[in-house]
Parts: C-alpha cells; sequence; structure tokens
C-alpha cells in the first residue's frame, strides 16, 4: 500500500469507495472532468457526476507480468457508469475524448486526492453500451511506446551535400556503451554515415545522435588511420545533436570508403566527460527516458521521467553492475528504425530474468528474478538479495548457461568481401586448448575478449569487464 494516511484511515474506521477520475479532452478542446464512483458525494477533485454500478461496475486491476511471461502488456480495466439518458454516451459520440487521462483510486472518508491509495493511471481507450450504463474502458498509456528510436531522420533540407542519397529518410544513428573490436578483428565496430562532402562546408562523418566520450580508433575500410587530419564535433547540427568526424581538406577519403571506428559513447549524464554508460538497464532507461516519452536531447540527458519507477530500475541497474553485464549498441541509421516498445521487447528476450511491467501509478517498473531460482517458492520468488560470490558466475561441466561455442559480434568489416558482415563468427575460438567461446546472441550485451584467457573462470580483475 502506498498511502499511509489511507492505511491511517480504515484503521480509525473511514469508509472507503473506488473513484474514476477522467479528464476529458478531444483534440485539444477542454471538455472538463468527470468523476465517477459509487455514489454522489464532494471529493477534493470536485463532485461525483455520475454513480458506477454497484458489485461488478469495476473490473479487476492485475499488475505484474509473473514468473512464465516475459513480454510488456498494457493494463486494461473497466468501469460502468450510470448514464439512462445517454449524455455521456452522447458526449464521447461527438467528440471521440480517446487518450483522456484517466486516474483510478481507493478515496476514503476525509482525506483528500493526495492521500487517496492509486488504483491505476491511464487513458480512456474505448467505451461501449450496456443499458442503462456507459461502459469507459481505460487502459495504460503505451501509446508511445510505439515511437521509433531514435525519432530523428536525415532530411535532404539540412544534409543535402552528403554524396550517398540514400541517407535520406533513414534514422539517424545513436551508439551507447564501448564499441572496440581492436583485439579481434581491428577493423572497427562501428560505421559512420557521411553527412557532408564539399570542400567548401566541409567532409562529415555522422557518428551518434548522442553524445561520445572519445573515437578511439577510426579505419578506412578497415585499415587503421592515424590521428592527424580529422576531430569531433559535438553540438546541434540540422536541428540535432549530433557527434561528427570532421575532415581537413586532403585528408577526406574517397566517396566510396567505409569509414568506421572504435568509440566510447556517452557517460552517466549525457556527457563526454564521464565515465561510459555501460549497464544495460540504464541504456534502455535512457532511450525510454530521452527519446521515447520526450523530444530528442540536445545536449546532456535531462534527469528522471515521472513514467519510471525509480527505485526498481535503480535496483535493476545495481544487479545488473554487480554480475558485471554490459552492453553496446548502435541504435537508427536504417529506413525502419525499431520502435521503443520492440527495443523493451529485444531487452526482455535477450535477459530472461528481467520482467518490465506497468504498476498502479501509470509507471514502467523492472523487476530481476534471480538465476538461482529455478522453480521459486511462490511467496519468495523476486530475490534482489541473492547473488553469486564476489559477483562471480561459477562454471560447472554441463552447465549450458555459462559455456558457448561462438562468438557473433555485429558491424563487423571483412577484409575478403570489402564490406560490412552482419555478424562475425569466431569459431576458431571454441578450438584453444582448455578454453570456451562466449556467444553473443544477446544484443542487449557485450563481450570484449582478452588475447589470454588462463581458465573457464577466472578471478576478476581489478577492473573486470565482463559479458
Amino acid at each position: 500500500m502506498r498511502s499511509a494516511a489511507f492505511l491511517e484511515a480504515l484503521r480509525r474506521g473511514a469508509g472507503a469507495w473506488p473513484i474514476l477520475t477522467v479528464d476529458w479532452v478531444a483534440r485539444g478542446l477542454d471538455l472538463g472532468r468527470g468523476i465517477y464512483s459509487t455514489a454522489i458525494r464532494p471529493t477534493s477533485l470536485g463532485q461525483v457526476s455520475a454513480v458506477t454500478e454497484d458489485g461488478t461496475g469495476w473490473s479487476e486491476i492485475s499488475y505484474g507480468s509473473g514468473i512464465r511471461s516475459g513480454t510488456l502488456e498494457a493494463v486494461s480495466w473497466a468501469v460502468k457508469v450510470s448514464d439512462p439518458r445517454g449524455e455521456l454516451l452522447d458526449m464521447l459520440e461527438t467528440y471521440d475524448p480517446r487518450g483522456s487521462a484517466a486516474r483510478a483510486d481507493w478515496g476514503a472518508t476525509g482525506l483528500v486526492a493526495a492521500d487517496w491509495e492509486p488504483l491505476g493511471r491511464g487513458v480512456v481507450a474505448d467505451w461501449s453500451r450496456e443499458e442503462p450504463f456507459t461502459k469507459l474502458i481505460l487502459k495504460t498509456d503505451d501509446t508511445v511506446l510505439r515511437t521509433p528510436i531514435p525519432p530523428g531522420l536525415f532530411a535532404r533540407t539540412e544534409w543535402g551535400s552528403a554524396y550517398d542519397s540514400s541517407i535520406f529518410g533513414t534514422a539517424f544513428p545513436v551508439v551507447l556503451g564501448i564499441h572496440d573490436l581492436s583485439l579481434i578483428t581491428a577493423r572497427g565496430s562501428v560505421p559512420l554515415v557521411n553527412v557532408r562532402y564539399d570542400e567548401v562546408i566541409g567532409y562529415w562523418w555522422a557518428l551518434s545522435a548522442a553524445n561520445v566520450i572519445s573515437i578511439d580508433r577510426l579505419y578506412f575500410d578497415g585499415v587503421p588511420q592515424s590521428t592527424a587530419g580529422w576531430s569531433v564535433l559535438r553540438g546541434v547540427y540540422g536541428g540535432a545533436f549530433m557527434a561528427i568526424v570532421a575532415f581537413s581538406p586532403g585528408y577526406q577519403p574517397a566517396k566510396d570508403v567505409i569509414v568506421s571506428c572504435d568509440c566510447h559513447g556517452p557517460d552517466e549524464l549525457g556527457g563526454s566527460a564521464g565515465s561510459t554508460l555501460t549497464g544495460p538497464p540504464d541504456q534502455l532507461r535512457v532511450i525510454l527516458e530521452e527519446w521515447a516519452y520526450r523530444s530528442a536531447p540536445l545536449g546532456g540527458w535531462r534527469g528522471p521521467a515521472a513514467i519510471m519507477d525509480a527505485a526498481s530500475w535503480d535496483a535493476a541497474s545495481e544487479y545488473f553492475a554487480l554480475h558485471r553485464c554490459e552492453s553496446a549498441r548502435r541504435l537508427g541509421a536504417d529506413q525502419n528504425a525499431e520502435s521503443a516498445a520492440e527495443l523493451v521487447q529485444s531487452f526482455l528476450d535477450s535477459y530472461p530474468f528481467v520482467r518490465i511491467h506497468w504498476n498502479e501509478m501509470g509507471q514502467l517498473e523492472m523487476v530481476v528474478i534471480d538465476a538461482d531460482d529455478v522453480d521459486p517458492d511462490a511467496d519468495a520468488h523476486l530475490q534482489l538479495d541473492l547473488h553469486h560470490q564476489d559477483g562471480r558466475v561459477p562454471y560447472e561441466p554441463g552447465d549450458g548457461r555459462e559455456v558457448y561455442s561462438h562468438v557473433r559480434v555485429p558491424f563487423c568489416f571483412s577484409a575478403a568481401d570489402q564490406k560490412f558482415m552482419s555478424a562475425y563468427e569466431a569459431h576458431d575460438v571454441a578450438a584453444l586448448a582448455e578454453k570456451v567461446a562466449l556467444v553473443n546472441e544477446n544484443v542487449w550485451s557485450q563481450v570484449r575478449l582478452r588475447q589470454e584467457v588462463a581458465d573457464l573462470n577466472p578471478a576478476p580483475p581489478a577492473d573486470p569487464v565482463w559479458p
């Protein structure tokens, strides 16, 4: 229970009742507030405007995703409002106020709205008629999750001097985490996009619509380049923040050359001075807060958003940090950018022990199901405090979770084929004596391999990097 005042009111014998409050809006037109409860009574938000059906008038509201399901689903519920003359139905049919903000609460005698116990937050999704009632159907507001990430596109009017017109209409790239293949292929891990190729206004290649801490190495067609003749620009260009590699005249590559790099993405604040943001839940949180539920950032991150349940995401972040899980993502840079909902689902598919669900405050909440609990007890299935000793994951023969057969790393350049491959498979690593290779099928993870591995489960170094 979230409201201590509501709990105290119940202990004192105060009566409690459900209250639905809807601020009706249609295409920017304010249609007023509707307050619906089991009886006509005054509330701190206004007078109850219509009563709801007794008994079955309110459908059950169920939160949480459970243990077996790894899918984020909208929470919906229904309320039957007494409407014998059809006045509420007429308003709905006339103005179509779908999307109006709604809140459901338990109210109690003598309590103001701030002390009510929340039941649900969402929007009006639909309605139906069940004489003499009008049935309001409500759900959590997941419309924003359809937003493509990142939402910005390369436009001809802004980037008309790019030599390759195929970039127009493609999404801006966003790079998060540490991208470094210098010990594997040494041919670059992230491709750049040419946005200017002109001797007057410059030779520019865009890396990311987010800040970057550093570009560590630059490659032309997979061949390492010196640090001379290019610099990194960070700022708002073409109406969007962009990290860009600018070449001095005479140092620019030919038009058909593929430019790639190894780099460190933005820090925890979206800047370029701190430690790289590498935690998978931290990166997903930034994507939702900075690109889905807000307009694209024009600088650093703007801080927590109300849509996120901060406490649960912080706990999940600590769990991933303890187990040294990292992620390196490159989003966008194509015609069909993934939506925020698709990114959330890919995260859940990548980490089966994580659940993301809506809570009664209309927020996204993240929960970690500890991997030690294969068949958890019904009353103790969420155990954030159960971790492997010292953060190490012990290997045991036959343990399929820890032993893998090959490496897959996206955005690798093939010198033999002279193109970027969708994946690099290092099957030969598995043939090495006393060693195994690591599978990186998880798109929300990162593998940075060392050239020498002492055993299957070495003690972590002082500043370890584990997948």
